[in-house]
C-alpha cells in the first residue's frame, strides 16, 4: 500500500469526518461544493481525486464520495467490524447498560447466553471501546473478535 501525501490525508479525514454509515463513508456533495468547502478550485480537488481513485481509496459518482475500505484502511483505520462480548455482574446490569448506550459505542445488543452484552465497533475502535469498558463497575469480562472476512 502506497503511503499517503499530507494533503490526500487531510482531504480523506475531511470526507470521513463528513459521510454517513458505519463501515462505508459516504459524503453525498457535489465536487464543486466540496472544492468551495475546502478553500480550493475545483480543478485544484480534481488533481488530488485523481490519484485517490487510481488507488482504490475512494469511489466518486454524481453527488457523493466514498471512502473505500481501502482508503479508511491508509488513514490508519480497520474498517471492517469488531464484536465485543460482555460479561456483566447480575445486580448491575441495567446501570451497565444504559452507560453503554448512552456513550453511542456502536450497535448494542442485550443477549442470553454466557455473556450479557454483544458491542458491534469499527474495528478501529475497539481499543478505545475496551478502555471504556474497563472503567465501569458490574463489568467483569471481555472477549473481543475481529472481522477477517464477510460474507
Amino acid at each position: 500500500m502506497m503511503p499517503l501525501t499530507k494533503s490526500a490525508y487531510k482531504l480523506l479525514t475531511y470526507l470521513k469526518e463528513r459521510a454517513s454509515g458505519e463501515y462505508v463513508y459516504r459524503v453525498d456533495i457535489k465536487q464543486s461544493d466540496l472544492a468551495k468547502e475546502l478553500g480550493i478550485s475545483r480543478q485544484a480537488l480534481s488533481i488530488k481525486l485523481k490519484p485517490l481513485i487510481e488507488r482504490g481509496y475512494v469511489r466518486t459518482g454524481r453527488g457523493f464520495i466514498e471512502i473505500t475500505e481501502k482508503g479508511l484502511m491508509a488513514m490508519g483505520y480497520y474498517a471492517k467490524p469488531a464484536f465485543i462480548l460482555v460479561s456483566v455482574e447480575p445486580e448491575r446490569r441495567d446501570e451497565v447498560y444504559r452507560e453503554i448506550v448512552s456513550c453511542q459505542l456502536g450497535r448494542v445488543h442485550r443477549v442470553a447466553g454466557d455473556v450479557d452484552l454483544l458491542i458491534e465497533v469499527e474495528g478501529s475502535r475497539a481499543t478505545e471501546v475496551l478502555d471504556m469498558l474497563s472503567t465501569l463497575k458490574g463489568v467483569l469480562k471481555t472477549r473481543t473478535y475481529f472481522t477477517l472476512q464477510s460474507f
